[in-house]
């Protein structure tokens, strides 16, 4: 049996847990959490790391505390994951849809500009499947306009953009660590962030706006956005083999590609040597079909995310033409990090041989 996606997190990760258990610790958000801020800052190249329990509360966090006015617009893409949109309506402000670019399936600056008002405040700009994307050009565009971008990049573990790692070009970025992520908590998250006051801010609003740790002086609004040490834990242990795994990532991607590339009814984009993908994603145009054949082999495979506007509450947007098409026959394939190459062999020959 050949699963979609599983977590894979490894001997080192495991032996910590116990090592962690074994002793009395204080299991909540404490000393193994900042240990893994300090780790993911260093490795992103960032001044700031804050962890957050999932990839969904790090975008709604810094939507609110850009304090941004009620009814402000954000832009977002049409292809992405549904909570990349929903945070925007969690943050009491107007969400806006943008296509995206055949070259690289993220954001298209070109529908951008179509898309910018007035009431423009902030644009998240979502990394999709580790590519960079045309995001120098959205930064220009965003600086001329005086509007926030903030970077979801919940794929972009181990993606860079002129040697910096994905996350630094705009104001903040949004990273998930959920169960299918390179690095994964279970459930958990992180925003990097290069501006010291508004990292400063995410930190209150995270700890429910307590003024000290230890201490209930509250002087602003906050929440219970904490995570615990358990899932530090784990995140750090596979931090510290992170270069393996982003290379063995790419070159699960690479025999893909190579052994798909020849197919004329197969859309696969080459990966670029700055990026690394989060999954394996083809475009074909009966998804069914290859899911059922592939099905019938024990090899399970999941459809991309549908398109923001096919659902039904963001079903008022209408156009998106790009994004519609595209997400309408994509599939992820299997990429868990133990996958074997025979493995993707034999898939690719049976995906080959019926389309």
């Amino acid at each position: 049996m050949i699963y979609q996606i599983k977590p894979v997190i490894g001997n080192l990760a495991k032996k910590n847990i116990i090592k962690y258990l074994s002793k009395d610790n204080w299991l909540t958000e404490y000393k193994q959490t900042t240990l893994f801020e300090k780790r993911f800052a260093k490795f992103t190249n960032s001044k700031h790391c804050i962890a957050f329990p999932n990839g969904t509360l790090t975008m709604y966090a810094i939507l609110k505390c850009l304090d941004l006015k009620k009814g402000s617009e954000v832009l977002v893409s049409n292809y992405t994951m549904v909570a990349t949109a929903n945070v925007v309506q969690m943050a009491g402000l107007k969400l806006k849809l943008v296509d995206i670019s055949n070259k690289d399936l993220c954001m298209c600056p070109k529908d951008l500009k179509k898309k910018i008002t007035k009431k423009t405040k902030a644009v998240i700009f979502t990394q999709m499947n580790g590519r960079i994307g045309q995001i120098q050009k959205i930064k220009k565009i965003c600086n001329k306009k005086n509007i926030k971008l903030i970077e979801d990049a919940a794929h972009a573990i181990g993606s860079y953009y002129n040697n910096k790692h994905a996350g630094n070009v705009g104001i903040a970025a949004s990273f998930s660590f959920s169960m299918p992520k390179l690095i994964t908590m279970g459930q958990g998250g992180s925003i990097i962030s290069n501006n010291s006051k508004l990292a400063k801010k995410l930190r209150l609003f995270k700890n429910f706006g307590r003024k000290k740790d230890g201490i209930d002086v509250h002087n602003y609004l906050g929440y219970n956005f904490k995570i615990t040490d358990l899932q530090s834990i784990l995140a750090s242990s596979q931090l510290q083999d992170i270069k393996k795994r982003i290379r063995i990532k790419k070159k699960i991607y690479q025999r893909y590609f190579e052994n798909l590339k020849k197919n004329k009814n197969i859309i696969m984009l080459q990966m670029k040597k700055n990026e690394t993908p989060w999954s394996i994603d083809i475009y074909v145009k009966n998804i069914n079909m290859i899911r059922n054949i592939l099905k019938k082999e024990n090899i399970f495979t999941r459809p991309v995310y549908p398109p923001l506007n096919s659902q039904k509450i963001y079903k008022n947007f209408k156009g998106l033409p790009v994004s519609n098409d595209y997400c309408k026959k994509g599939l992820w394939l299997p990429s868990s990090l133990d996958i074997k190459f025979k493995e993707i062999d034999k898939i690719c020959r049976i995906i080959n041989k019926n389309i």
